[in-house]
């Protein structure tokens, strides 16, 4: 994943339908996982994320909106217009609008690599792009125990294995 230019970012969401894991998973692979693909084989898409935030985090929504959406960051391409990148994204992607990203919570940007958050987000964007290939890599369901798993190779070589949990049935809002 490349880092980022932070002042061509497009942000947009996607309403959840279901925060119970299957449904939502399921989700991923009609309204997101498709759609960045075809943006990354048409060479519109230089870098993207994604998170699961309420609403009330997406710029244009209510802040009183508490329900679960998808909320994407988007890079077009560096030879395409911010504007012409809207005009080419799925029509389930809500409110696509251009803003400059910065800092973001929970993470210390004095220690990113010349105190740069374009490094944090590159690293965010990374995360978005392994869940969608943690997703390609399975033929069928993928059930929570599986994606634990895979979790724990990732969180193991970095002296944090058997650290992180997933709780079943835990509340993300």
């Amino acid at each position: 994943m490349v880092v980022p230019d932070l002042s061509r970012i497009v942000e947009t969401h996607v309403p959840v339908a279901s925060l119970e894991y299957r449904a939502y998973l399921d989700q991923l692979l009609v309204d997101v996982l498709p759609h960045i693909r075809r943006l990354q084989s048409a060479q519109q898409l230089r870098w993207f994320s994604f998170l699961l935030h309420p609403a009330s985090q997406v710029g244009g929504c209510d802040q009183a909106d508490c329900r679960p959406v998808l909320h994407l960051r988007l890079e077009p391409a560096d030879d395409l217009d911010v504007a012409r990148f809207i005009q080419v994204l799925p029509p389930h992607f809500l409110n696509p609008h251009a803003v400059v990203l910065g800092p973001f919570s929970g993470v210390d940007g004095t220690i990113l690599r010349d105190g740069d958050w374009a490094q944090g987000w590159r690293v965010v964007g990374e995360s978005a792009e392994w869940a969608l290939c943690l997703l390609e890599a399975h033929a069928g369901k993928l059930p929570p125990q599986q994606t634990t798993q895979f979790l724990h190779y990732i969180t193991n070589v970095l002296l944090l294995g058997g650290q992180c949990a997933y709780v079943p049935g835990m509340q993300v809002f």
